[in-house]
């Protein structure tokens, strides 16, 4: 039960869901914040108090929302503008022990940390940034980067809610700046650290059970699965008993404790790159904990020390994220497919068996096509190919791989991997499994992405997934890449494999769209915001070029249109167009979404839609009169401004006065409004001053929030 497939998992991290709360808190701070700025003195101590209830209120839900919803966090962010109007005593009058109760965008660089935590129910990966400015948790609205490792020196641009960031995606949100040097051959330094607790000071197993099982085992399985190239050498120590609960589920805690512990032993940690930290069941709920890499690496195993453990978590160590398996149904490909996180069912990484890591993974460990290791050979025409067992340590080729698909956007290509696996070695649990040891393998992955390895079901109207392969004598087709793929024979030396390639049948695809900015964009109403809008073709290379109609769908009363609204485009080719969004001058405060939607003119049904925030917040309300709207040359202007907020006259604002004269001649003048709400600029008119019509505009600025008026007067 705990090695059977569960669940769909996620291939990205969940998108932004609207939350009412946060978005009504946000409203309620910025309204707040403004009629703070417009009180009297006496009156602002009140608002304060609620200000400080609000805003703690509305920090502790950001922190939950997080977790799993970082896109929200995102989109609900106050801009750096409005931050910097809230009032300064709240800032100030925080509790010492809360580090900050308002978000705030900021860079930093540092240590990529990667983890991930194995479990029948809930397994995810977690990513960490260790800065000067502390360590931050890291949570992704999209695409976390698995592409790096532990150890990768990044900078990171997100939206900071106490110890944690909120990003975009690792596209847009990180950029590396050194990549982890990869330490996947010769002698693994290992050092196992066995630990209990206060309260459970018990061992499950012996040291000498430990040292045999990393040791000898997985040390074996290592050195099988490498060619000879990789295997595990170090000691094992302990048991210590450490000062932490078994109630608690803390493993950096438990990881310092237990080097602590070894190095008051006498044991040297620098002599070592990777660490493994053994323990009874605790609390936590995952049975495994890795590292994606890192020098030095850690490990944590929560109870059951075995092979299956072990070499999957120390998989992780050594870069690898899961094998998955992809389920179209009754189809090997198709539309409608969903992911098993551990499915691939022969693979360590996977579930249930600790076989042997597939082709894919080992070809990113280096331990296949990469200098004297064995090749994988690169098919582009058709022919006959021969496979060896994917275990076999002869130097022939151990699997084969020929280009499934190329991402328009990046370039990315994706490779199907076929591979022919023999009940040899750790493999041996296949002794049974006639379908596989009759057929060859086949796999998916993007090399780019070290979390795209897919198993495909080449049995697909079985429930099963213990018959993936293709046997021989039949054939499986893609039609969008143009290969066929039939085993012709099998032996216990090798496989034999047809590739074929025809002309590409036209396969539409759903366009990609792209929108920027991505973040809500906060404007007074009656604005006109401005978004870049990038389709992307999808279809593939067997398909002429199509028309996308784009149609904008935006809130009653508010306008939205397109510099162009249908795009012509070629297979994989991209372009962009401007959309405009207009809110009512009499829109009320708060956040709205407006979407825009693709549409293939040669296939309805290939749309995409992508949607747009904008958060309307009131400006000052200012007006612009002359004591007379004509005047004679000698004469002096007298100009008035009045700053309103909510009806109400607004002392002490800044405004910025601009006459502009008949000749174009700019004069610009500044001053703050009184109790009144009012301030008054005067302007000497010369003799030698043109006739005309002279314009007049007023700024008015206070605390982020803006206001603007204009008029005129006539010189005869």
């Amino acid at each position: 039960m705990l090695w059977a497939p569960v669940g769909l998992a996620l291939a990205h991290a969940p998108s932004s869901r609207p939350h009412p709360l946060v978005e009504n808190l946000t409203q309620d701070l910025v309204t707040l914040s403004t009629h703070y700025h417009l009180a009297d003195p006496a009156a602002r101590a009140q608002f304060l108090s609620t200000l400080h209830t609000l805003v703690t209120e509305r920090h502790q839900l950001l922190a939950v929302l997080l977790e799993d919803n970082p896109g929200e966090v995102l989109r609900v962010a106050l801009p750096a503008d409005l931050r910097a109007g809230l009032p300064a005593d709240l800032r100030a009058g925080l509790p010492a022990a809360v580090q900050a109760l308002v978000e705030e965008e900021i860079e930093v660089e540092g240590e990529l940390e990667v983890l991930h935590e194995d479990r029948d129910v809930g397994s995810r990966y977690v990513y960490f940034l260790k800065t000067t400015r502390g360590r931050f948790a890291l949570h992704f609205a999209a695409d976390p980067p698995t592409h790096l490792e532990t150890g990768s020196r990044v900078r990171a641009t997100g939206v900071r809610v106490a110890q944690a960031l909120a990003l975009d995606s690792s596209s847009t949100s990180v950029q590396a700046l050194s990549t982890a040097l990869p330490n996947t051959f010769g002698a693994q330094k290992t050092l196992v650290i066995l630990v209990n607790f206060q309260d459970k000071a018990t061992q499950p197993y012996t040291v000498a059970t430990a040292q045999s099982t990393v040791f000898t085992t997985t040390s074996n399985f290592d050195l099988e699965n490498s060619y000879g190239q990789t295997w595990l050498t170090g000691t094992v120590v302990g048991w210590y008993t450490i000062s932490l609960s078994s109630t608690v589920c803390d493993y950096s805690t438990l990881a310092s404790q237990a080097k602590s512990a070894a190095q008051a032993a006498g044991v040297t940690l620098s002599a070592y790159t990777r660490y493994v930290y053994a323990f009874p069941q605790n609390a936590c709920t995952w049975w495994g904990l890795g590292s994606v890499g890192g020098n030095p690496s850690q490990a944590w195993i929560n109870g059951s020390l075995q092979l299956k453990v072990v070499s999957h978590e120390m998989g992780h160590n050594l870069g690898l994220y899961h094998a998955h398996s992809l389920d179209c149904g009754t189809t090997v490909l198709g539309s409608s497919c969903t992911t098993s996180d551990y499915g691939d069912t022969i693979d360590t990484m996977g579930s249930p068996a600790a076989g042997h890591f597939n082709a894919f993974q080992k070809e990113r460990l280096g331990w296949l096509d990469y200098g004297t290791s064995p090749a994988i050979t690169t098919v582009q025409t058709g022919g006959l190919y021969t496979l060896e067992p994917l275990k076999a340590t002869d130097p022939g080729p151990k699997a084969l791989a020929t280009l499934k698909s190329t991402n328009a956007t990046t370039g990315q290509q994706t490779w199907y991997y076929v591979e022919y696996r023999r009940a040899l070695g750790f493999d041996s649990f296949l002794a049974t499994n006639s379908n596989v040891l009759n057929g060859v393998v086949v796999h998916t992955g993007l090399p780019a992405d070290g979390n795209s390895s897919y198993l495909l079901d080449m049995t697909p109207t079985t429930s099963s997934w213990s018959d993936p392969a293709l046997v021989v004598g039949q054939s499986f087709s893609d039609p969008v890449a143009g290969v066929t793929i039939t085993p012709v024979s099998v032996s216990s030396t090798g496989a034999a494999v047809s590739v074929n390639f025809g002309p590409l049948a036209c396969v539409r695809a759903k366009p990609t769209m792209t929108l920027s900015p991505s973040q809500s964009q906060w404007v007074q109403p009656g604005s006109t915001v401005t978004f870049t809008v990038s389709v992307t073709n999808n279809d593939n290379a067997g398909c002429t070029a199509s028309t996308f109609a784009l149609q904008a769908a935006a809130p009653s009363g508010w306008t939205a249109s397109f510099t162009t609204s249908t795009l012509t485009l070629s297979p994989g080719a991209s372009v962009s167009t401007t959309l405009q969004v207009t809110s009512p001058a009499t829109a009320a405060d708060g956040f709205y979404t407006s979407s825009v939607t693709a549409t293939n003119s040669a296939n309805p049904t290939s749309t995409a839609t992508i949607s747009a925030t904008v958060a309307l917040v009131s400006g000052l309300t200012v007006t612009v009169t002359t004591d007379k709207t004509s005047y004679t040359r000698g004469k002096t202007v007298a100009i008035t401004v009045g700053v309103n907020a909510d009806g109400s006259p607004v002392a002490n604002v800044s405004v910025t006065v601009t006459i502009t004269k008949a000749n174009g001649t700019v004069v610009k003048q500044t001053a703050l409004t009184g109790t009144s709400g009012t301030t008054v600029s005067k302007l000497r008119l010369k003799q030698t001053d043109l006739i005309g019509t002279y314009q007049v505009r007023a700024d008015a600025s206070l605390n982020g929030i803006t206001g603007s008026a204009t008029g005129s007067f006539t010189v005869q």
